[in-house]
């Protein structure tokens, strides 16, 4: 993935809610496993192996975030879990094995989070967290580094 490609993530990602996180880890799932697929076909072992790691974080996470107590969510779990599996053994085998079905699947889920994000009305979820300033400053002391809301510690 192009810096520039993280970095449009990382811009969306402060601008999001939840809804729109779930999006967001979806793409960028497909995304590392197409990579994948890329490195595996120019015999690039070493970015295959990176790629099929970033890919499962980000299913790791997107398993840890669904609400077990729906039965819905129950039923994505398994699929899921399942998904994480194959990205394991692929990266055991260092081979593509299935990839290009769990991007087709994956593709599904992307499209009907899409819809559940647009119901989302709840604002970006980065808004709700508390702001931070901090600066380093010199001080008769040596330098100072402060924050709003909290200490000033000098170096």
């Amino acid at each position: 993935m192009t810096k520039e490609q993280m970095d449009s993530y990382k811009l969306r990602i402060t601008q999001a809610g939840v809804g729109e996180l779930t999006v967001i880890m979806l793409e960028m799932e497909i995304q590392w496993i197409e990579e994948a697929l890329l490195a595996y076909s120019n015999g690039d072992e070493p970015v295959l192996l990176d790629c099929l790691e970033k890919a499962q974080v980000v299913q790791q996470h997107l398993m840890n975030i669904l609400n077990l107590d729906n039965d819905v969510a129950r039923d994505v779990y398994s699929v899921f879990v399942y998904i994480n599996k194959q990205l394991i053994t692929a990266r055991i085998k260092k081979e593509t094995l299935d990839l290009n079905r769990l991007k087709d699947v994956l593709h599904k889920y992307l499209v009907s989070f899409r819809e559940i994000a647009k119901t989302d009305e709840e604002g970006p979820v980065m808004l709700a967290s508390e702001k931070v300033y901090a600066g380093l400053t010199y001080g008769s002391g040596g330098l100072v580094e402060s924050s709003i809301g909290g200490m000033d510690f000098t170096i």
